[in-house]
């Protein structure tokens, strides 16, 4: 440890200050001669002659002694003596704080939490910083935030660090980790060796303190180049926690009121635990069980309720354990609904008999459209305001990608075009329309050349521009963020055989397609986000991917084709199959929302949720659990996102005063319900085994020497005025 001290040259000030109340004991008054018969009575006035005399010898003083010991004490407080440990040489410092749900665990000594401990120690790390070091305090969950830049203030670092708050989210530590490779490893301009190659800036070595649990996946091939990075292990070994790692909630296609519930529950500790498991309907208990799991193992539950309306459903682990955040689980349930199918062909028997099974109606409504319906402001106002969850694309493709899931057979979606087409709020008549409006779509029919008419007006593709398309559908047709996103053949038409099936994904769960003939079709060359369902000897022949809030499937190859005679002809015998209906319900069900029509989606903190408005965005609204109002962000009037999803719990969608839907918020994330610490972390190319976690304190004494000073400016008070009497 060493001597902390401020004192300099000026300090000296100090030494004139205790001169000049020295003096004021000798300075001598001057005195006006009186006159007075005996100096019997004057006696004290002569003493008080010879004690401002300047060359007397001066007496004891106990005021002169007390106002000394005040400025002596002063002097003390302003140099802020002291002592700190020698724990740090480094000039530069880096914290990093672990805030996610995890450092909510209370296993330490005490039941303090993991994250108060850390930011205990990080309190103590920045007090022993010396006033040439500079310190930078970054936090991470599923993201990184730099809560203080580099700044050598301490009491900036103490006030940041204490307005720092966990938070329910999953951990990722890689973007706080490049936050401070940024400052010690700053980049070239251009590859080494390069005459133009400049350090961008200088390198900057610096000291990286890292407070986790280490509930994170290692970074192994991470460069730590001039960081120098210690791990503060905060947490235990031992610990108990059982976690509720899945809960849902279905109703039951034959009978709507009747409902499914399955749940998952997780021992994470390090012995057997037992607990009530408690189900709750609307915060009345409705059923309860018992869960005994040894460690590392799971356990699964199943409920059977009734219910026809909107409800919130809870389920609550009643033992206490380290971590309580994971043993409250929320689904949402609405009242039975049925998912919208529209079906765009020119005819396919096929589509027709496998979307008419009894268990297919009981879950949707199926509309068949011609291809021409595609180019008529119909389609504009019913499908682009989102009316449909499922269209179905046979042998056709729209000119912009509507705001729904989609299923493309024999053909792909939009090239350059495949974001949703975006519709500004329009009333159900365009005889309600404002009139600047009106005389926009009139415009926009007149360029196609088909005049103002009917609503079921064609509109030609080849020639309406974008934007008289744009206006008669009152918005914007977004184009592509990169060209990685387009769908395209990258072959010739050619016959082809199945050898490959992803029967772990639902679209394909239960099928069996290796018998399948298929006479004609093309491989596909997918976006960067897709996933391969079918692969065939001449390439992928089914895929899926995501676009924003929905699904888009393309199949590339037709069930049903047209000979030269126009006649429909057979492309392959899939549709005589027992995989072909079976398919279609998977298709309805997975990304036509059927499945999700009476079951809550469910959502991790901080997750990102989209949405459809339904035409109710006057009064459209999202509260959490608590009541509060969520921010919402509104796209063209059709779709909503918010991120604002840091609390757990059910959130309610309403518009107009009606609740439209629900959505549930929890953890159910199982590296964050592991909270045995680590000892070590692997990060860049090297383990780092986890350093002391002793609580280094910054010892100072000016405190003790401002109160010494008020006592003894009160008895100086006390004593003048006791004299003075």
């Amino acid at each position: 440890m060493s001597w902390i001290g401020t004192l300099g040259p000026w300090a000296w000030g100090f030494v004139i200050i205790a001169i000049g109340i020295v003096a004021l004991y000798f300075l001598k008054l001057r005195r006006d001669p009186i006159e007075v018969s005996s100096t019997y009575l004057w006696g004290k006035t002569i003493q008080d002659l010879h004690v401002n005399s300047l060359l007397q010898r001066m007496r004891r003083s106990l005021l002169l002694f007390l106002q000394l010991l005040m400025v002596a004490l002063a002097a003390i407080a302003v140099f802020r003596p002291g002592i700190r440990d020698d724990v740090e040489t480094q000039e530069r410092v880096v914290f990093l704080l672990d805030c996610s749900a995890s450092m909510q665990a209370t296993d330490l000594e005490g039941g303090v939490s993991r994250f108060e401990t850390a930011k205990q120690l990080i309190q103590g790390q920045i007090e022993t910083l010396s006033d040439q070091q500079t310190a930078m305090l970054i936090t991470f969950s599923d993201q990184a935030e730099t809560v203080q830049a580099f700044t050598s203030d301490r009491s900036r670092l103490l006030t940041a660090l204490n307005e720092v708050v966990v938070t329910n989210r999953t951990t990722d530590i890689m973007e706080a980790v490049r936050a401070a490779d940024g400052l010690a490893n700053p980049r070239r301009s251009s590859q080494v060796g390069d005459l133009n190659d400049v350090q961008v800036a200088e390198a900057q070595p610096a000291k990286m303190y890292i407070y986790s649990d280490g509930c994170f996946p290692p970074l192994s091939e991470f460069n730590l180049g001039n960081l120098s990075p210690q791990f503060v292990s905060v947490g235990s070994q031992q610990v108990s926690n059982l976690a509720i790692t899945e809960f849902s909630a279905q109703r039951d296609i034959d009978a709507s009121d009747r409902v499914q519930v399955y749940a998952k529950v997780v021992n994470f500790g390090t012995a057997y635990r037992e607990s009530e498991v408690e189900l709750r309907m609307n915060g009345e208990l409705v059923d309860a069980a018992l869960v005994s799991v040894d460690p590392n193992q799971e356990q699964g539950l199943a409920f059977e309720l009734i219910s026809d309306e909107f409800a919130v459903l809870t389920l609550e682990l009643t033992a206490k354990d380290d971590l309580l955040i994971d043993n409250l689980a929320y689904a949402g349930l609405t009242p039975s609904k049925r998912a919208s199918v529209l079906v765009v062909t020119e005819g396919n028997t096929a589509l027709e008999v496998g979307l008419a099974t009894e268990k297919i109606e009981l879950i949707c409504d199926v509309t068949f459209v011609n291809p021409d319906f595609l180019t008529t402001l119909d389609y504009q106002k019913l499908v682009i305001e989102g009316r449909y969850d499922l269209l179905v694309f046979d042998r056709c493709s729209p000119t912009a990608m509507p705001a729904a899931s989609t299923f493309f057979i024999g053909a792909l979606p939009p090239v350059d075009r495949v974001e949703t087409v975006g519709f500004v709020g329009r009333s159900e008549s365009e005889d309600d329309l404002p009139v600047a409006e009106n005389e926009t779509i009139s415009s926009a029919r007149e360029e196609a050349g088909a005049g103002v008419g009917a609503e079921n007006t064609r509109i030609d593709a080849n020639d309406v521009s974008t934007a008289a398309l744009e206006a008669a559908s009152g918005g914007v047709l977004d184009s592509n963020e990169s060209g990685s996103q387009s769908w395209a053949w990258s072959g010739a038409v050619s016959s082809l055989s199945i050898i490959d099936v992803n029967r772990t994904h639902p679209l394909l769960r239960y099928l069996d397609l290796y018998s399948l003939l298929v006479f004609s079709g093309q491989p596909l060359d997918l976006p960067d986000n897709a996933t391969e369902l079918i692969a065939a000897d001449i390439g992928t022949v089914m895929a899926i991917a995501n676009r924003n809030s929905y699904q888009d499937v393309v199949l590339a190859f037709p069930v049903l084709d047209t000979d030269e005679a126009g006649e429909a002809v057979a492309n392959t015998n899939w549709y005589a199959e027992r995989s072909w209906p079976v398919f279609l319900f998977n298709l309805v069900r997975t990304i036509g929302n059927a499945s999700e029509s009476t079951a809550a989606l469910s959502y991790r903190p901080g997750d990102l949720v989209r949405g459809t408005l339904a035409g109710l965005a006057e009064g459209f609204m999202v509260r959490s659990m608590s009541g509060r109002k969520v921010d919402v962000t509104l796209h063209d009037q059709v779709r909503y996102e918010t991120l604002d999803t840091e609390e757990l719990g059910c959130y309610d969608v309403t518009g107009e005063g009606e609740l439209l839907e629900r959505f549930a918020v929890n953890l159910f994330h199982r590296p964050e319900s592991a909270i045995q610490a680590k000892v070590e972390l692997e990060l860049g190319y090297e383990n780092i085994q986890a350093g002391n976690v002793e609580l280094l304190v910054r010892r100072e004494y000016w405190r003790l020497a401002l109160l010494v000073l008020l006592i003894v400016l009160v008895a100086e008070w006390w004593i003048y005025n006791r004299r003075m009497v």
